[in-house]
């Protein structure tokens, strides 16, 4: 439970610092893209208090316990009604640029079951997709947003 409230206060922390790239997409009712800056774009849940949980999460174990990293970096994707496909990529520090380039990983959001997918590589994400009749298709990030309503606050 701690985990999950230190979660959404980095999530709702970040988002709360607006900049000038800053914006949210509604996916649906509970569910948004959020871009904290003009590299970070998170899947969040939306909650009514305004609190927001990064939905992308790995969760690592080692000699401390168990942890959960939320996964943002995403830099593909497509959504309907049922589901939401996503590509995240892993930064790298380049003098003051941050470069998407390393470690893919592919996620499937069923929207209606409220149920994460992932990570998952190219291979099993292809899979998986076909075996769950998804027709969509990753599309780059800015593609894909911006013909979506942006809200800034």
């Amino acid at each position: 439970m701690l985990k999950k409230w230190i979660g959404s206060l980095s999530v709702l922390v970040l988002a709360g610092c607006s900049g000038a790239g800053d914006y949210e997409i509604d996916v649906n009712d509970k569910y948004q893209i959020v871009a904290i800056n003009t590299m970070e774009h998170d899947f969040v849940r939306k909650y009514p208090d305004g609190a927001m949980d990064n939905v992308f999460k790995v969760v690592m174990e080692d000699a401390e316990g168990t942890t959960e990293e939320t996964i943002g970096n995403i830099v593909a994707l497509d959504w309907d009604e049922v589901y939401l496909i996503a590509k995240s990529e892993d930064t790298e520090e380049v003098g003051e640029r941050r470069l998407k380039h390393h470690n893919p990983q592919y996620w499937i959001f069923d929207l209606e079951w409220e149920k994460s997918y992932g990570p998952m590589d190219l291979a099993a994400f292809t899979k998986f997709k076909k075996e769950k009749g998804i027709d969509l298709e990753l599309l780059p990030y800015e593609k894909r947003v911006k013909r979506e309503e942006r809200s800034y606050d």
